[in-house]
């Protein structure tokens, strides 16, 4: 998951924070009257004496939401199992009940106050999470239609379908603009979901190299290779479209050569590892590894699941490169 930084959402944190002053004062004056209420004299009717009694119980929680917002962040992009979450977060409200209750007594009300805060930390927190996923989707489908509207890859496509035309193949020439009609519709599809199985995403994957395969006729081979707990596993939308698109551009199209593409998965020790190999000339230049595209896919893992997934590009053992991706396995 991405940081959401304190920083980066302070409107929200200062609105926090308000409400907490606006009950301190709330409670300060309530204190005062009742003071009045109870025909109390001298110092118990100052203001000082109701701020003293009721003030510093709230500053002191107002001041911590900040601290609580930032340890939810931590352990959420820590990306652990439930068990030391929960863990973590038990130890953290003990430290804190500890400490309110050594400044400000009452166990109890440290005890509900900090669960309050923390149910509303966790429920911002989580909402602004799904938002930035939604963000994060709608790019990741802006960038896949780029890459298949973008002007060579559409004069390429074309070009080609021309060329068959010419070349007496009509039946191959269908076949190409139908699979381009796929693969288009597909990436146009109304689907809201940020995680799909990797067999469907590995699907809309071939339906783009499908295309290629016509375009590069025999240059071009594909081989996908999945276990069945992998096909299960749960990954972001379109994550590997721009690592297949960046495989194809640079691993067969700059070489006249016959090329091969391999997409592999499987499953080890609770993570998902996807493997996109090419026989090309391997990622000898900052433009193999460092597009725009890899860069996106980055982001979108680092934004879901922290450092519990990454993403390398490498060169492989006999040459080409290697794509790989780790994500948790859910």
């Amino acid at each position: 998951m991405r940081s959401l930084d304190p920083f980066r959402n302070r409107r929200a944190l200062a609105w926090a924070i308000g409400i907490m002053v606006l009950l301190g004062a709330m409670a300060t004056t309530r204190h005062h009257f009742e003071m009045i209420d109870g025909s109390m004299g001298g110092e118990y009717l100052t203001w000082r004496h109701a701020f003293v009694q009721e003030g510093p119980r709230w500053i002191l929680w107002a001041l911590a939401i900040p601290l609580i917002y930032v340890f939810v962040d931590r352990v959420a992009r820590r990306g652990w199992s439930w068990a030391p979450a929960v863990f973590a977060h038990l130890a953290f409200a003990a430290l804190v009940i500890l400490v309110a209750t050594t400044l400000l007594g009452s166990v109890s009300t440290s005890i509900f106050t900090y669960a309050a805060i923390l149910g509303g930390v966790l429920a911002y927190y989580h909402s602004q999470q799904a938002v930035e996923r939604d963000v994060e989707l709608a790019a990741a489908r802006l960038h896949a239609l780029e890459a298949q509207l973008q002007p060579h890859f559409m004069f390429n496509a074309l070009n080609s379908v021309a060329m068959l035309v010419r070349g007496g193949r009509g039946t191959e020439a269908v076949e190409m603009i139908a699979r381009l009609s796929d693969l288009l519709r597909d990436s146009l599809a109304a689907d809201d979901r940020v995680e799909v199985t990797l067999a469907e995403e590995v699907a809309l994957a071939r339906r783009y190299l499908a295309v290629e395969e016509v375009r590069f006729a025999d240059r071009l081979t594909v081989r996908v290779e999945l276990t069945e707990p992998a096909k299960a596993a749960r990954v972001p939308r379109l994550i590997l479209q721009p690592v297949v698109e960046n495989a194809v551009r640079h691993g067969i199209g700059q070489r006249a050569a016959a090329g091969h593409i391999e997409i592999t998965a499987s499953t080890s020790d609770g993570a998902l590892i996807v493997v996109v190999r090419d026989d090309g000339p391997g990622p000898n230049g900052a433009p193999h590894g460092n597009g725009v595209g890899l860069a996106n896919t980055r982001e979108r893992l680092q934004t879901m699941y922290g450092s519990a997934a990454s993403m390398t590009l490498e060169s492989g053992d006999g040459g080409g490169a290697v794509a790989t991706l780790v994500v948790p396995l859910r």
